[in-house]
């Protein structure tokens, strides 16, 4: 009953508590959103989620005293947790955060111990080496995917739905693999999101988002996403094959990707924020955020219940990434045919 109410319960209420106090306390700290050119929500809306979230998770691993490795993590999370702080209290250029991200990427990789030393191909037994290339493509990879939550964070719900749907993914692997230690420490973190949920989706009871997730939430979270997918990818026998991260934030990395290649075609820098985002693309289309998150939801669930069930059918890691290749194209080739249906933005 006490593992229970610290890890599904306490993260849960500790998480939803603290996005109210601090939404009150939002203004006197600088850290509220303001409307722009490229933003759709109305009004100032206090950035806490990810501090909220953070405080929740950290105060239910303190209580029951199971941590694992995570104390590794805590540096490098920590320092994204702060470089978002200071960002959503006043924007930070884009080569700062991106020098960040990159020496926390390092921190964590050197913490962790393990390193993408191949790149996976069907019918190459221990595919292709990346020998001097490892640190580098494993530091490329985990900025990725940090970018990819936090480039989601776009409307009510979004960001914290793929979150969701890529712990749950991590979850089932602990899960399966036996890994009792890590799945709890995944399920505390999943019951905080869902107390900021709470306060961020829309729902019945609320018609808009109190409080958002800010950079601090997008970048800390993201990381600590990469530190779980690579505790369990690691040693000689791993829970899991490295890809099935790609799998687990599919429908964020491949945003991500097809956004960023787009914008380098125009010339501009991928790092360059603007209103090209799939989520973007729906509300052109004129599909309300009550309806175009929730489909979203779905189609990253789906995507990442491909690749558990590709994965648990023996498929190996090199097919694994040729299919996520596969599956990237035709979503920026399904993408680029339906743009050219013009539409009206919902209100």
């Amino acid at each position: 009953m006490g593992l229970t109410f610290n890890f599904v319960v306490f993260p849960f209420l500790t998480a939803l508590s603290a996005c109210l106090l601090l939404a009150w306390l939002a203004p006197w700290l600088a850290l509220v959103d303001k409307p722009d050119a490229r933003k759709q929500h109305v009004g100032a809306v206090p950035v806490v989620g990810g501090i909220a979230i953070m405080l929740a998770y950290i105060l239910a691993v303190k209580v029951r005293g199971i941590s694992g490795n995570l104390s590794h993590a805590i540096v490098p999370v920590g320092l994204m947790l702060a470089v978002g702080i200071l960002d959503d209290m006043r924007p930070l250029s884009a080569r700062v955060k991106l020098v960040a991200q990159f020496f926390a990427a390092w921190l964590l990789l050197r913490t962790s111990g393990f390193v993408l030393a191949s790149i996976p191909v069907p019918g190459l037994a221990g595919g292709i080496p990346l020998d001097v290339l490892a640190v580098p493509v494993s530091l490329l990879v985990i900025v990725a995917v940090t970018n990819a939550i936090n480039m989601a964070d776009g409307a009510d719900g979004l960001a914290g739905g793929y979150l969701l749907v890529a712990l749950l993914t991590l979850a089932v692997v602990a899960w399966q693999g036996g890994d009792g230690t890590s799945f709890l420490l995944i399920a505390g973190l999943i019951s905080a999101l869902l107390g900021f949920l709470a306060c961020n989706a829309r729902h019945p009871w609320q018609a808009r988002a109190r409080v958002f997730l800010g950079d601090a939430g997008a970048l800390a979270l993201g990381l600590l996403l990469c530190w779980f997918a690579l505790m369990l990818a690691r040693g000689p026998r791993p829970a899991m094959p490295s890809v099935l991260l790609l799998y687990a934030a599919a429908l964020p990395v491949m945003d991500m990707v097809t956004v960023s290649v787009r914008r380098m075609l125009r010339g501009v820098s991928p790092m360059r924020a603007d209103r090209s985002h799939l989520h973007h693309l729906l509300l052109y289309k004129g599909y309300s955020v009550e309806l175009s998150v929730p489909m979203l939801w779905a189609l990253d669930a789906a995507l990442a219940g491909l690749g558990l069930v590709l994965w648990r059918l023996g498929a190996s890691a090199g097919l694994l990434l040729l299919v996520f290749i596969g599956l990237l194209l035709a979503k920026m080739a399904w993408l680029r045919v339906w743009e050219s249906v013009d539409a009206e933005p919902a209100p």
